[in-house]
C-alpha cells in the first residue's frame, strides 16, 4: 500500500506557482462570496485566502448575510462579473438553504469561474474544450493520479456521487484519460458488486466510513473524497481507512489527500484565468 500524499504534491504545485507569479509585476486575485457563519466554511474560505496570499494572490471576501435574498445574491454575483480589478471569484458552498444554488452559480461569469462550477465549463469539459476551466476537486485527483504515474487508460473506475461539482467533471476527466467510468448514485442497485469491479475507486457521498474492505477490489487504487466530521470534529473520510489500507495499491488518506489538492488545484485555476487574460 502507498500513500497518494496530496499534501505534498499541493506544496509543489504551490511552490511553483508562487515562483511563476514572481516574475510579473502584477498579481492575480480570487475573490470569494461567502454567506452566512457556518463554522467549516468560515474555516475553509479563510484558509483558501490565507494559502493564495502565500504565493502572491490577492482577494476579497465578500462575507454576506445568510439572510439575504436571491436577487441580493446575483446582485453581487453581477457586481464581480463586472468589475474588471477580480480576476476570478468562487461563491463558497453549501449555500443556506433558502438560496438558489444553480442560478447563483450560472450568473457567473464562464470566463472568472475559477471554480469551474457553471454549466458553461461544464460543457466544455465534457466537449473536450481547451477552454474549459475544470473544477478544482476533480482537477486536484487528476493531478494527484498523475503524480504517481498511475496509468488510467483501459481501466475500470467507479465514482460513488453524481454531484456536478465532483462526480459529473470528474467522469469527464477519467473518460478523456481512456478510462472506462461507472458512475454510482443513491438509486444504483449492487453498489457493492460494483465497486468489486473497480481498478480505480473514488467516493464523493459523504458517509464517514461507508466503504469498507469488501468494497474494494484488492491491488485497487482508492480515492477518498469525503470530509465527514464525527466525534469531537474529527475529520473522517467515506473510506475505513485502516479497515481497507492492506489491500489497496494506493489510498489518499482524509485528512492530507483530496482536500490540498483542491485548495492548489483552486489557485492553479487563478493562475490560468490571470495568464489569459493578460496574454491576449
Amino acid at each position: 500500500m502507498q500513500i497518494l500524499d496530496g499534501k505534498s504534491l499541493s506544496q509543489k504545485i504551490l511552490n511553483q506557482l508562487k515562483l511563476e507569479l514572481e516574475k510579473y509585476p502584477n498579481k492575480p486575485n480570487l475573490d470569494i462570496i461567502l454567506v452566512g457563519n457556518d463554522p467549516a466554511s468560515l474555516k475553509y474560505t479563510q484558509m483558501k485566502q490565507k494559502v493564495a496570499e502565500s504565493i502572491g494572490i490577492g482577494g476579497t471576501i465578500h462575507h454576506l448575510s445568510s439572510s439575504i435574498s436571491d436577487p441580493e445574491l446575483q446582485s453581487k454575483v453581477n457586481d464581480l462579473n463586472n468589475d474588471s480589478d477580480v480576476t476570478s471569484f468562487l461563491i463558497q458552498l453549501p449555500l443556506p438553504p433558502n438560496l438558489n444554488t444553480s442560478e447563483a452559480i450560472n450568473l457567473i461569469n464562464p470566463g472568472k469561474d475559477v471554480d469551474g462550477l457553471t454549466a458553461v465549463n461544464l460543457g466544455r469539459l465534457f466537449q473536450k474544450d481547451s477552454n474549459a476551466i475544470v473544477s478544482a476537486t476533480p482537477l486536484g485527483i487528476i493531478k494527484l493520479l498523475e503524480e504517481y504515474n498511475l496509468d488510467l487508460s483501459g481501466k475500470n473506475a467507479v465514482i460513488i456521487g453524481r454531484s456536478p461539482y465532483i462526480g459529473l467533471p470528474l467522469l469527464a476527466l477519467l473518460e478523456q484519460h481512456q478510462a472506462t467510468v461507472t458512475l454510482c448514485h443513491s438509486h444504483t442497485q449492487n453498489l457493492k458488486e460494483i465497486c468489486l469491479s473497480a481498478d480505480i475507486l473514488i467516493s464523493a457521498i459523504g458517509k464517514s466510513k461507508f466503504i469498507t474492505a469488501d468494497f474494494i477490489k484488492a491491488g485497487s487504487i482508492v480515492v477518498d473524497v469525503g470530509t465527514n466530521y464525527g466525534q469531537a470534529g474529527k475529520l473522517t473520510g467515506d473510506v475505513d481507512f485502516d479497515n481497507t489500507k492492506n489491500k489497496v495499491s494506493f489510498i489518499t488518506p482524509v485528512p492530507g489527500g483530496v482536500g490540498p489538492m483542491t485548495i492548489a488545484s483552486l489557485l492553479f485555476n487563478t493562475v490560468e484565468i490571470w495568464k489569459r487574460n493578460n496574454t491576449k
